[in-house]
C-alpha cells in the first residue's frame, strides 16, 4: 500500500464516527416518514381524505411521531458534534451556526418541490440550541418540560373561554392551507409548483409550525436529544439498562390514559365551555400533543429494548445504512414521490388510494434500503451529506469513496 506523507492529499477533515443504534433509530424514523408521505400523498391527502382503517393505524403509530423521534436525534447529533469538537478544544458553534444555514437552504430548495419539507425548520429552530448548551442538565430538564407541556396552549383556552378579543378567531393557517393545496393540486407543472411553494406555500407552513405547537415542541426535542447525548443514553445502554424499563412501563401508561382523555374530550359537544369558540380546541391540541409525545416515548423505547434483544439486532441493524445517509434519504423521497402523487406527474393523489399508497411506500423504503447497504459500503457519506459536511468546513477535502 502507497503511503502519502503530504498533507496537501490527506483529507483535513475525519472520516465520521457512527453509532449503530443511534443510525438504526434515525433509519427507523424515516421509513415511519416515508410511509406517512405515501399515505399522505405528500400533503395532498387533505384535499381528498380517505380516513380507512389502514390510514388510521399508520398514522396513529408514525405521523407527528416519526418526526418526533428524527429532531431528538438531530438533539443528539448537535451534542455528538459539539462534544467531539470541544474534546479538540474547538469551540464549534459559530460553524454550527453556519452548518445550520446550509440546512435551511437545502431545506428551502427542498421546499420549492415538497412543501412538508421539515429540514428549513429544523435549520431555523435548530438555532436554539446554541442558546442552552451550556444549561446544566437540571436546567435543559425544565426548559424542555416547559416547551413539550404546551403552556402556550393554556393560555389560548384561558382567554377562549374568557371570550377575549381575538381569542375565538380561527388559526390562520386553517384558511390559508386548503387555498395553497387547491393551487399546489393544480400546478402541472414544475415552475408552477415552484411559485406556490416559493411563498404562499412557505407562509402557511411557518403559520401551522407557530399555531399549532409544533415549533415548540421541536425545540424540547432537541433539548431532551441534547439531554441524552450528555448523559451516554445511547453510548451506555448497560447503565440505563432498568431506567428504560421504568421509563417504557410509564411511557406506555401515559399514552394509554392521554388516549382514552383525548377520546373523551373529542367527544363532548362542541359547547361543553361555550355556545361558539375554540376553547375546546384548545384543550384538543394540549392532551394530543400529549399523547403523541407519550405514543413516541413508547416506541422509541420499545425500538431501543427490541434493538439490545440479541435475535432482533441484526434484523433491525438493516435500517443503520439508511440511518448514516438519513439526509439524502429524506430527500429522495420527494424526488420519487411528488411525480407520482402530483398533477405534474401521474396525479396519483386522486386514484392511488390508502393501501395502494402503503404499498408503494414499503416497496420503495425497502428500495432504499438496498441501496443504501450498497452506498455505505463503497461512500463515508451520502452525497447531499458530502456537501453539506464540505459547506460547513468549506473544504473539498471531505473523504468521500472508500
Amino acid at each position: 500500500m502507497q503511503n502519502i506523507s503530504s498533507s496537501e492529499s490527506s483529507p483535513v477533515i475525519p472520516k465520521p464516527q457512527r453509532i449503530e443504534l443511534v443510525d438504526a433509530i434515525r433509519g427507523f424514523a424515516l421509513m415511519g416518514i416515508c410511509l406517512v408521505h405515501f399515505m399522505e400523498y405528500f400533503e395532498l391527502y387533505w384535499i381528498n381524505q380517505d380516513p380507512t382503517l389502514v390510514h388510521n393505524i399508520v398514522f396513529f403509530l408514525f405521523a407527528g411521531k416519526a418526526y418526533a423521534i428524527f429532531a431528538l436525534m438531530f438533539g443528539l447529533s448537535f451534542f455528538i458534534i459539539m462534544d467531539n469538537q470541544a474534546r479538540k478544544g474547538v469551540d464549534f458553534s459559530y460553524r454550527f451556526a453556519w452548518r445550520l444555514v446550509i440546512l435551511l437552504i437545502i431545506g428551502y430548495i427542498h421546499t420549492l418541490l415538497y412543501l412538508g419539507d421539515i429540514l428549513s425548520v429544523l435549520g431555523i429552530i435548530g438555532l436554539s440550541l446554541l442558546f442552552v448548551q451550556k444549561l446544566n442538565n437540571r436546567w435543559l430538564l425544565i426548559a424542555a418540560a416547559l416547551c413539550l407541556l404546551q403552556l402556550p396552549f393554556y393560555y389560548q383556552f384561558y382567554a377562549a373561554l374568557h371570550n377575549w378579543p381575538g381569542a375565538n378567531d380561527a388559526p390562520a393557517h386553517w384558511a390559508v392551507f386548503p387555498e395553497v393545496y387547491g393551487a399546489i393540486a393544480k400546478a402541472t407543472t414544475l415552475s408552477e409548483l415552484v411559485a406556490v411553494n416559493s411563498w404562499d406555500g412557505l407562509t402557511a407552513k411557518w403559520l401551522y409550525f407557530v399555531e399549532s405547537g409544533r415549533g415548540i415542541q421541536l425545540v424540547g426535542l432537541f433539548i431532551i436529544g441534547l439531554m441524552l447525548g450528555r448523559i451516554g443514553f445511547f453510548t451506555q445502554t448497560g447503565r440505563f439498562a432498568k431506567v428504560r424499563v421504568i421509563a417504557l412501563v410509564t411511557a406506555l401508561i401515559a399514552a394509554a390514559a392521554f388516549y382514552c382523555l383525548d377520546n373523551y374530550i373529542k367527544q363532548l359537544p362542541a359547547t361543553i365551555f361555550q355556545e361558539q369558540g375554540m376553547a375546546k380546541m384548545y384543550l384538543e391540541q394540549i392532551i394530543g400533543s400529549y399523547l403523541s409525545t407519550a405514543i413516541m416515548a413508547s416506541i422509541l423505547l420499545l425500538f431501543i429494548q427490541l434493538y439490545l434483544w440479541q435475535p432482533a439486532t441484526k434484523i433491525l441493524n438493516l435500517l443503520v445504512p439508511c440511518g448514516r445517509i438519513s439526509l439524502s434519504i429524506y430527500l429522495i423521497q420527494a424526488v420519487v414521490g411528488i411525480p407520482l402523487f402530483y398533477s405534474v406527474g401521474l396525479g396519483g393523489y386522486l386514484t392511488f388510494g390508502q393501501t395502494n399508497s402503503l404499498l408503494l411506500g414499503i416497496a420503495f423504503y425497502g428500495l432504499l434500503i438496498a441501496i443504501a447497504h450498497w452506498w455505505v459500503k463503497n461512500f463515508y457519506y451520502g452525497p447531499v451529506e458530502w456537501l453539506w459536511r464540505s459547506a460547513t468546513y468549506m473544504t473539498t477535502k471531505v473523504p468521500f469513496k472508500r
